[in-house]
């Protein structure tokens, strides 16, 4: 399943039990719960997403079946070391203030679940992190009535890119046992990826 297909596929179940969250919000949280040295239970999350709501019948399946396959596929993602990990928004062909709106849910859902995980000790990490989460609260208040023009594609897109670079960073630093991360030293561990 491509990552248009799999959007689709939780946004309609979603829709289907009358969620709350959108479907970029319930991954975004997702990625912020993976943020932990412990991994989040997946009927956690899902407990979460749907919090609120008893869903029943064929719905209920839809949803439970939908959120359970985008927690493994967003798990695999993390875990997998050849950088795979996508953000679920809407695909291209959406206007861009759809894509723009997803895209400030992502990153609330982002980051109620580092809130929810508890790995947001602005002493605790390092300076890029924090900066990223800074980042994250203003990218979250995106104008989703942005002109459709080139302009406005190539900022969307750096977006997506740097979002799915500072996940990685973000979770580098909260998730990964300490012995696996680098050294902070008060420089920049490695090459900046978010540039």
């Amino acid at each position: 399943m491509n990552d248009s297909e799999r959007y689709n596929e939780v946004a309609a179940a979603l829709a289907g039990v009358e969620a709350n969250l959108s479907a970029a919000e319930a991954q975004g949280m997702l990625c912020g719960l993976f943020c932990s040295p412990e991994t989040p239970e997946a009927a956690r999350w899902i407990a979460q997403v749907l919090d609120g709501l008893s869903p029943k019948g064929e719905p209920a399946r839809e949803v439970l079946e939908a959120l359970s396959n985008l927690y493994q596929d967003t798990r695999d993602r993390l875990e997998n070391d050849s950088l795979e990990f996508d953000l679920l928004l809407p695909d291209d062909e959406q206007p861009i203030g759809q894509r723009a709106t997803a895209l400030g849910q992502w990153c609330e859902g982002f980051l109620f679940g580092l809130g929810l995980a508890g790995s947001h000790d602005p002493a605790r990490l390092p300076r890029e992190a924090n900066e990223v989460i800074s980042d994250l609260t203003e990218i979250a208040r995106v104008d989703a009535d942005a002109e459709a023009d080139e302009d406005s594609e190539i900022a969307y897109t750096e977006l997506v890119e740097y979002l799915r670079a500072a996940t990685l960073l973000v979770r580098e630093h909260t998730a990964l046992p300490s012995s696996a991360r680098p050294a902070d030293n008060g420089s920049p561990a490695g090459p900046d990826i978010l540039h």
